[in-house]
């Protein structure tokens, strides 16, 4: 599919959409041959997704270790090393940070064990909700409103793209987007907590965890000094680098205002940028998550390639995709080209 040059802000459409008086229209049917397939698309593997969640902590961990560690300040030329490393650090600590979260969103659909509900949210809270400081019931009740709701008054994701003008958002220039993301950031951050974490325990627990896996192992390695680098590390990225990775993801995912069905409004974000930094464990295939919400993480590439393949007109033909962050995502198609609405 061709991408059309993206609109300058003021050619752009009203940045506020309509809500719908009824939740959007599903847009779209699969091809009877893939019955099979979307049946075995939904079986979730407990064992998987918490390995998963844990390589994402050690991964973690050992990105901070390594910009504690403190040999690089013993001379200049391991200096400028270890300002690499603690550059790179502070970007994983964000990116796996995000990726826990994104773990948190799959036990909300009961996507770490369908059958199991129980162990589902007590091995989500332990490996992700603990990291993230997101509870995952509170997360839950909104997130499954903005599924069943979608595109109406009720949906918290709709409510937050017309507070914060997502629509406006300038993706014309790599400098235009920053300063959009900056005026944006803020307003975005409190929103957020106020959706996922409203209490001060659930605020608390990542600097609990942090402190524990974190800075105590520097401590016990290195000494003092290297706990409090350790802790700076992941509070910078924390602080600063996981809302920047969040807002680009979440501002990525929905086009309300030229939309009215599930499949139109919901974008698939697939740069290779995006898939390893912005969305991790696949959630930038939103379309699919949208059109299946009870795909694990783990299956949802497979049934996107699978659908671009066998239904290359009705899907791929028709997939809202964006592969740069700065880019407007592919028209939707026009009308008469979507029988299934």
């Amino acid at each position: 599919m061709t991408q059309t040059a993206p609109l300058s802000p003021r050619d752009r459409p009203a940045a506020t959409p309509e809500p719908a008086s009824r939740p959007y229209a599903r847009g779209y049917q699969s091809p009877a041959a893939l019955r099979p397939v979307l049946r075995a698309a939904h079986h979730t593997r407990l064992a998987t997704t918490a390995a998963v969640a844990v390589a994402d902590q050690l991964v973690l961990i050992a990105a901070i270790l390594a910009a504690s560690w403190p040999g690089w300040w013993s001379a200049p030329a391991p200096a400028a090393a270890g300002v690499l490393m603690t550059l790179t650090a502070l970007i994983l600590t964000g990116r796996q940070i995000r990726a826990l979260e994104c773990l948190v969103h799959e036990a909300s659909h009961f996507n770490w064990s369908r059958h199991h509900r129980r162990a589902n949210d007590r091995c989500a809270t332990v490996l992700a909700g603990l990291p993230t400081g997101i509870r995952i019931a509170r997360y839950r009740a909104e997130h499954l409103v903005h599924h069943s709701r979608l595109g109406t008054d009720d949906d918290p994701d709709l409510q937050r793209y017309a507070e914060l003008d997502i629509t406006g958002l300038d993706r014309t220039s790599r400098v235009g987007y920053a300063r959009s993301l900056l005026v944006r950031i803020a307003a975005h951050q409190r929103g957020w907590y106020r959706s996922t974490s409203t209490d001060l325990p659930a605020l608390l627990l990542p600097v609990g965890w942090a402190l524990l896996v974190v800075s105590l192992p520097a401590a016990l390695l290195w000494g003092a000094a290297a706990a409090a680098v350790a802790a700076g590390v992941w509070l910078t990225g924390f602080a600063l680098v996981l809302p920047v990775l969040r807002f680009i993801g979440e501002s990525s995912e929905h086009s309300y205002h030229d939309a009215d069905t599930v499949f139109d409004s919901t974008i698939t974000n697939i740069g290779p940028l995006q898939r390893r930094l912005i969305h991790p464990h696949s959630d930038g295939y939103h379309t699919v998550h949208h059109l299946w919400p009870g795909a694990p993480h783990h299956q949802l590439r497979l049934l996107h390639d699978e659908l671009m393949t066998a239904d290359p007109q009705g899907f791929a033909g028709r997939l809202r995709t964006r592969s740069r962050i700065v880019a407007e995502p592919t028209p939707r198609t026009g009308p008469g080209s979507t029988p299934w609405t």
